[in-house]
């Protein structure tokens, strides 16, 4: 095949118009599936390699999503991401992916970028959310998802958060558990206060006063969730369980529990969130609320390419009990 094909071949190829093919690449208008098909076989047949600098000098969109992300270092974050690069390599996009720290600086930083680049899309799980750079992105064209809670100013995916919080504490309360500590990440993520509405709620429905005490790690890395483990037993009060905000934390905790003699579940139990694999393996493996971070991903790469018709229903959380609890 010729290296030289231009979308004049893959035109005459489709038998669509210039114009056609131009929509198609740029995805300036909608084009029926079977069109598209056609198209999609030509530059296939073809050989032919948009150029995709040009395009973006020429007014396109860049072939590209952003994930902007509080934490790449979290496994689960990474299984969202490989969810994003399934959908965005399958639609012709490559994914540039923005480690954050939770840092509004950076996030700034990085949409300024983004905006100038011209993204196709931007999806965003980063602690400070609904800020100036997700604006910034927006106002440059580019389609903003939010995965995990809730905006009326962007598109979002959103965990069913309080069914999540609902089902640990359920548990907890069948296991007999009425003083319960919630142990959580950096940051005021929207995501955390409705667990937290949803745990209350399991009590409520259970009519049964429980005690929630509230106490957050300062940093992504371990040796600061490590710190704000040992503060959180150092001050734990009487409580016999604790829910964790994600895996990493409830695994740090445990970590620090073990190290005290502390034994598991029967001094504390522990809950986790996001079923990363490590909570299988941990040394008491851990009872954790498993949701799907690639299904997640999938989700809102689709959200941010306009694929809104290809959507299925995200899967609700769902309890996985192990010898934590």
């Amino acid at each position: 095949m010729s290296a030289r094909s231009s979308i004049r071949d893959v035109a005459e190829r489709a038998a669509v118009s210039i114009g056609t093919v131009s929509n198609f690449l740029n995805d300036t208008k909608p084009i029926a599936p079977a069109t598209a098909e056609r198209i999609r076989a030509a530059i296939d047949e073809l050989g032919f390699i948009p150029n995709a600098a040009v395009r973006v000098m020429q007014g396109a969109r860049s072939p590209a999503l952003a994930f902007l992300v509080p934490d790449l270092s979290n496994p689960f974050l990474a299984e969202v991401s490989r969810g994003i690069e399934d959908v965005a390599l399958e639609h012709g996009h490559i994914v540039i992916t923005c480690n954050t720290d939770g840092d509004l600086d950076r996030e700034q930083r990085f949409a300024q970028v983004l905006a100038e680049m011209r993204v196709a899309g931007a999806i965003t799980m980063a602690m400070t959310a609904e800020g100036e750079p997700l604006q910034l992105v927006k106002d440059s064209g580019a389609r903003v998802v939010l995965v995990g809670s809730h905006s009326d100013e962007y598109i979002s995916v959103n965990i069913d958060n309080p069914l999540a919080g609902y089902l640990a504490m359920q548990h907890l309360l069948d296991r007999g558990h009425r003083h319960c500590v919630f142990f959580g990440g950096p940051g005021a993520a929207p995501q955390i206060a409705e667990r937290l509405d949803g745990i209350q709620e399991a009590a409520r429905d259970a009519r049964i006063a429980i005690e929630i005490a509230r106490f957050d790690a300062a940093g992504n890395d371990m040796a600061s969730r490590l710190r704000a483990a040992e503060e959180l037993l150092d001050d734990l009060g009487g409580a016999t369980a604790a829910i964790c905000a994600n895996d990493l934390l409830a695994l740090a905790l445990q970590t620090a529990a073990l190290r005290r003699g502390l034994r598991i579940p029967q001094d504390l139990a522990i809950i986790g969130y996001d079923d990363i694999d490590d909570a299988i393996s941990a040394v008491v493996p851990l009872t954790s609320v498993h949701h799907s971070g690639r299904e997640l991903g999938a989700h809102a790469a689709a959200l941010a390419l306009g694929l809104d018709h290809e959507l299925l229903p995200v899967s609700p959380p769902r309890l996985v009990v192990r010898a934590s609890t």
